[in-house]
């Protein structure tokens, strides 16, 4: 498939070569396309067949094969740069679709589904007309993508044909939900006609899909885990500098370290208490509905947002903004707590959505002030908002696609006490939840290798959280099921907080009395999503060393 041409190794036809990339992988993936901004394809919903699967594999080894006959000595530094990390994520798009395969395995109808019609419905960048007709372009779409789909789903997995059928079931609620939204927004009546129509049969066709899954369970395996020699293989991959017995001890390590902060802060609350049941005591105030909770989190976010600006922190961009909502019904069952959907590239208000989802069946006693203000932190600033906020202002195209996760996720993580360790809730209430949030990221690191490689059964990694973490059945199910879709992901978090402080250190000892936390902060923030290995570059080159 040759799309690309005759390539003059120069910063002008490297810049050619990543439009006419970014322009391909955008249009074969209208999804992610909307996700970017880019609205000219927001009508349409992916080919989910084989045949395209294959294609982008050739598709991904020509472009791999093209980037690297760019000689990075006639490339600017911006441009070498941007070489490097591209080809370690064409690298990581190879590995996936053909040595994980998770295409083959796990199937993505609603998922995929729900990520091209919810960021229609929630960002306001066009009339709500507009994105309307979009949106019942999408739904008009979803039986052929359904039949598109089946062709790719060979090697089915029982536990993720049964959560696939448990979002089959929810998927209509977004419908619903589009439906109340066009009722709200007063649309013409022969709009919402053409929209009930559409939706019932897309209902039709996803009732269809799930007699379809029922059958396929009947031939699926019952293996989710990709094996110690493919976990190896992935971390390897992602140049983390870590194998993954290195990875468990750093995590066995932290467990213990925070158990002993845990007590250290629970004694200094109340030394006549045990560790946990302090614990209890100040996460009891809890709010009384979910308005009071979103009010928490609207506060928490503009309090963090006037601290970094006071501190001197990092350089918030223009035009950013984040929306607190409920978390829509159909996405409940796989989001027990909070989640963050960052905003578009392109689009002129970087605005994230911080879905918020109410307990259902424990009251409020998940939910409590200092669990709020904690998370507000990680979700939204300096957190993951602020971070990928950032990460839209960079201008090269190949940057774009990387999304690395011990960066997104550790900066994250670190965030929550770099605040701390400036003022920010710097209370021993406030530090015992965070350390509890640390004990769940060291335990995560543990379940994370130990379920990847077949170490531990899915049972065992539920109870494992039960009993260290302190979560309830329910979340520590929908924790492990997350688990098994995504290997080497959860590990993410406290390990890239890890690097990201062993870096800050090397970088302190270098720059001396030239450092300063808002240098630190914004050359990782305005880096892009890269992989660490390419940021610990980028900091060699700016300060030298």
């Amino acid at each position: 498939m040759e799309i690309y041409g005759d390539i003059i190794m120069s910063d002008e036809n490297f810049k050619k070569f990543e439009q006419e990339l970014f322009n391909t992988l955008v249009e074969r993936n209208p999804h992610f396309a909307t996700h970017l901004g880019i609205h000219e394809y927001d009508h349409l919903l992916p080919d989910g067949s084989y045949q395209k699967h294959r294609e982008d594999i050739e598709l991904i080894e020509e472009a791999k094969e093209k980037l690297r006959s760019f000689d990075p000595g006639d490339l600017s530094d911006e441009n070498r740069f941007a070489r490097e990390v591209g080809i370690h994520v064409l690298d990581m798009m190879l590995f996936s679709e053909k040595k994980i395969e998770m295409w083959k395995k796990n199937p993505s109808v609603p998922s995929v589904i729900g990520s091209a019609i919810f960021p229609l419905l929630k960002r306001d960048f066009a009339p709500f007309q507009e994105r309307l007709e979009s949106i019942i372009g999408r739904i008009d779409g979803i039986p052929e993508f359904i039949e598109s789909s089946k062709s790719s789903l060979i090697d089915p997995v029982r536990l993720w044909v049964d959560m696939a059928l448990e979002s089959v079931e929810q998927l209509p609620m977004l419908f619903k939900l589009v439906l109340i939204m066009s009722q709200k927004e007063e649309v013409d009546e022969g709009t919402l006609k053409k929209l009930s129509k559409s939706i019932d049969r897309a209902d039709q066709a996803l009732e269809e899909y799930g007699v379809w899954l029922e059958e396929k369970r009947q031939e699926a395996e019952d293996e989710f885990t990709i094996g110690k020699e493919l976990f190896d293989e992935l971390l390897e991959k992602r140049k983390l500098g870590y194998t993954a017995e290195e990875i468990l001890e750093l995590g066995e390590r932290y467990l213990e370290e925070t158990r002993k902060n845990m007590d250290m802060y629970a004694a200094e609350i109340d030394p006549d208490k045990g560790t946990w049941e302090v614990l209890e005591d100040i996460t009891s105030q809890t709010p009384s509905n979910i308005g009071e909770a979103l009010d928490w989190y609207r506060q928490g976010l503009e309090e963090a947002k006037e601290f970094i600006i006071e501190k001197d922190l990092c350089t918030i961009p223009e035009d950013e903004e984040i929306e607190v909502t409920e978390t829509p019904d159909y996405l409940r069952h796989i989001i027990p707590y909070a989640a963050y959907m960052g905003p578009a590239k392109y689009d002129d208000i970087k605005k994230g959505i911080y879905l918020v989802t109410p307990p259902q069946n424990h009251g409020w006693e998940k939910m409590s002030y200092w669990d709020v203000r904690n998370t507000t932190v990680h979700e939204g600033y300096p957190g993951h908002h602020l971070q990928i906020s950032c990460a839209t202002t960079v201008e090269d195209l190949l940057i774009t696609f990387s999304h690395a996760v011990e960066t997104i996720e550790g900066w994250a993580h670190y965030c929550e006490e770099m605040m701390k360790e400036h003022g920010f809730d710097d209370t021993p209430e406030a530090r015992l939840v965070q350390n509890r949030d640390i004990l769940w990221r060291a335990a995560r690191i543990i379940v994370d290798v130990k379920l990847s490689s077949g170490k531990m059964s899915f049972e065992e990694a539920v109870e494992y959280l039960m009993d260290t973490v302190g979560l309830e059945k329910a979340p520590a199910v929908a924790e492990v099921k997350r688990y098994t879709q995504n290997p080497a992901y959860q590990l993410s978090y406290l390990l890239g907080k890890h690097m990201i402080m062993e870096l800050k250190n090397e970088v302190k000892h270098k720059m001396g009395v030239e450092y300063s936390e808002r240098f630190f902060h914004d050359t990782i923030l305005y880096a892009g999503s890269v992989p660490f290995t390419h940021l610990r570059d980028l900091f060699k080159k700016r300060i030298g060393g």
